[in-house]
């Protein structure tokens, strides 16, 4: 190290450190970011209008790379922290230059706002209809967050300006290297200079927020660095966001072996099962049921119809089993009738018409308007009290005459209304599955002053259908969840999805890879660096697998279809979702985010598993049960309103132990865009293998859960 740096950072008074204006301009620059990523533009749209990215874009918007001569400085910044890292003397030294740049440009706004005047920008990925540029005033340092956010989105999207090194002081033209310099500089402060604490919390903020504007903006949540060559990934950046002098983690896998988690607390369901193994013990009797009964009524209550078509499968499944093998008959028959249904992702399929054939009454019907915003919801006032909907629950079922002579009632989404219903008939033939929340959507149904009359009503079917073996759940996380909100910890018996299995089974007939159901906010911006990615690699003479894009847009595709390609690639958008049995049913090679890269995905909208964008309602506890749980960590801290990437780590890494997408064995795990493109042009050989895993895998999940079905039906018929 030279004599001038070393003096340089050895001297806190002389060290760069972040000025009371820059910690003003990070601080308005968070801020206006998540709200206008959060409402001011639509990225599915973007995707759509897109052009085809050139090989050179990859590099530019990942590694600020090709940008031309007046940026020879981003190239050198990048190969010194490959390098040297953080504290190389290079990269202090051009750390300590950028930032003295951007104080001077910032010294330059000061000024014209305080003479009166002001500066014009082009708005980065703006036009007018006539196609000239949007400009704006910038008159005072709240106007900065845009540009800046809006220049980071052009570079993925749009075909950017050629931004000159003396705009924005050169972070225009790459707005990651903002973050970056700014971590170098803030590492320095807090490791190496002796700050008063009120300093060093005003210089955490001000990371905290420049972080939050380009990394973790919620519903842009992309690979940034992960499939960069800045050395950094931004789990590696986020943990050393924080507020203790002298701590540095150089990787994140550092900071998790320094901060271990407890591993999961897992249980099969048989052991939470005392009554149905009593039942088993004592030889069931299925005559009732299956001697000389032709078709066995089924009601099928839940808004989720992909659920629905997976429940009534494996009853079919359970119940052909218990009559094939007792009574040597294998042909049951059932009549089904769906109850708040909607289709989702069975819209335009062939199991999606037949669910609508048989679709008793629809959500709107009943409760007077949709249950989600996508399919209409209004953010009025809650229309329902408890009691109000308890009653015409009951005078629904005295009506309705499948319901009436069903012999099987499967009650599943949202769990409140089995709890209603419940209440309403009693137990019956009633069977319920946990797979949502227990409270999703029960703010805008009925609201907080309806939770008092809720409770006892909560706690009631605990104690008859957990008792009884009757309430089980298809998510792990789930059922933890509902045990630290209620005392109730149903048995984890696992989806089946075996309407798929019967439909297709693996058999490819292209090396092509499907993009799966990925309707959610940050897939659009991963699907585009995949694009920049494949560009990139072509022009390098490397060939990857070509992956087909399955969008909102585009016609449904039938399982059948679907098997045809050599793998699938899915992007969770909550800890749980139907996806994920489906294709375990295909068999199909499966690619999945691994973590940490997984934490981008399953929380930031998890708002149906009590997340960050349902009602804070949702995270309610029953009061005479709160802290039942024992785990470590709670399942709702982590998911508040405000998302919070420096935080929480340890709470994340110990929920996700919990998700399917961590548990379940043989998913393609990959930890960046580059590595799946890498892992998804896989042969035809890796992917038979990987394929033959999953379905032995499946058939071990089958037996054990039809296994509790035929149980569960049982004890539900008796009654």
């Amino acid at each position: 190290m030279s004599p001038k740096l070393a003096m340089l950072l050895a001297a806190t008074c002389t060290l760069p450190v972040f000025s009371q204006r820059f910690w003003y301009v990070s601080a308005l620059t968070a801020s206006a970011s998540l709200t206008s990523a959060d409402g001011s533009f639509d990225e599915q749209s973007w995707l759509k209008d897109a052009d085809p990215p050139t090989p050179e874009r990859a590099a530019a918007f990942l590694d600020c790379e090709g940008l031309g001569q007046d940026h020879g400085f981003w190239p050198v910044f990048r190969q010194a922290l490959l390098t040297e890292g953080v504290f190389g003397e290079t990269t202090l030294q051009l750390a300590v230059r950028k930032w003295t740049d951007y104080e001077h440009f910032q010294e330059d706004l000061f000024r014209r706002r305080d003479s009166g005047g002001e500066m014009i920008m082009t708005v980065p990925g703006l036009t007018f209809a006539n196609g000239s540029a949007v400009e704006t005033r910038i008159a005072d340092l709240i106007d900065l967050p845009l540009v800046l956010q809006k220049a980071h989105f052009s570079q993925l999207f749009d075909d950017p300006p050629k931004w000159g090194p003396e705009e924005f002081a050169g972070f225009l033209a790459c707005p990651v290297g903002f973050v970056l310099v700014q971590y170098v500089i803030f590492l320095a402060n807090k490791v190496r200079a002796q700050l008063d604490p009120e300093t060093l919390k005003q210089y955490w903020e001000a990371m905290l927020q420049a972080f939050g504007s380009i990394y973790s903006v919620p519903n842009y949540v992309l690979d940034h660095s992960e499939s960069a060559n800045w050395g950094l990934t931004s789990t590696d950046i986020a943990v050393n966001i924080n507020t203790e002098p002298g701590v540095y983690y150089p990787r994140y896998e550092d900071y998790c072996s320094r901060h271990p988690v407890p591993p999961p607390r897992l249980t099969a369901w048989h052991e939470d099962s005392t009554s149905l193994m009593a039942l088993e013990a004592s030889g069931p009797d299925f005559s009732g049921l299956c001697a000389g009964r032709s078709r066995i009524p089924i009601a099928l209550i839940g808004e989720h119809g992909p659920v629905n078509l997976d429940h009534l499968s494996t009853a079919r499944a359970a119940l052909k089993e218990a009559c094939g093998s007792d009574y040597q008959d294998s042909t049951v028959e059932v009549e089904e009738g769906h109850f708040f249904t909607y289709l989702w992702a069975l819209e335009g399929t062939k199991e999606g018409d037949a669910l609508r054939a048989t679709l008793r009454i629809s959500w709107e019907e009943f409760w007077g308007e949709p249950l989600t915003i996508s399919r209409g919801r209004t953010d009025g006032l809650p229309g329902w009290t408890v009691a109000a909907a308890v009653s015409a629950l009951r005078g629904f079922a005295k009506r309705e005459p499948l319901l009436r002579r069903s012999r099987l009632q499967i009650c599943c989404e949202p769990l409140w209304l089995c709890v209603l219903l419940h209440a309403a008939v009693g137990s019956g033939h009633l069977l319920v599955r946990v797979s949502m929340c227990l409270l999703h959507a029960f703010a805008h149904v009925f609201g907080e002053e309806e939770l008092p009359a809720f409770w006892p009503l909560v706690r009631a079917l605990g104690a008859d259908l957990l008792k009884q073996g009757r309430l089980s759940a298809a998510a792990t996380i789930s059922a933890q969840m509902l045990n630290y909100q209620s005392g109730i910890r149903p048995p984890y018996v696992p989806a089946l999805s075996l309407h798929v299995a019967a439909s297709a089974q693996y058999a490819p007939a292209s090396s092509d890879v499907l993009f799966f159901r990925f309707r959610l906010p940050g897939a659009p911006g991963f699907i585009r660096i995949l694009q920049m990615l494949t560009a990139e690699a072509r022009a390098q003479g490397i060939q990857f697998a070509r992956l087909v894009i399955m969008d909102a847009s585009q016609k449904s595709l039938s399982f059948t279809e679907i098997s045809r390609f050599r793998a699938l690639a899915l992007l969770p958008h909550v800890p749980y979702a139907q996806r994920l049995p489906d294709v375990f049913a295909l068999n199909s090679p499966t690619l999945v985010p691994a973590l940490p890269l997984l934490h981008k995905y399953v929380w930031p909208y998890a708002g149906p598993f009590c997340g960050r964008t349902d009602s804070e309602l949702s995270q309610s506890l029953d009061p005479t049960a709160a802290n039942t749980s024992s785990h470590p960590f709670s399942p709702f801290a982590f998911q508040g309103k405000v998302f919070q990437p420096d935080r929480f780590d340890e709470d994340r890494r110990y929920w996700a132990q919990y998700t399917e997408w961590e548990l379940w064995p043989h998913l393609i795990r990959f930890r960046s865009a580059r590595e799946m493109l890498q892992l998804a042009t896989m042969t035809q050989e890796e992917a038979f293998t990987v394929s033959s895993r999953m379905r032995q895998h499946h058939e071990e999940l089958r037996r054990s859960s039809l296994r509790w079905w035929r149980l569960a039906s049982l004890a539900a018929f008796r009654t």
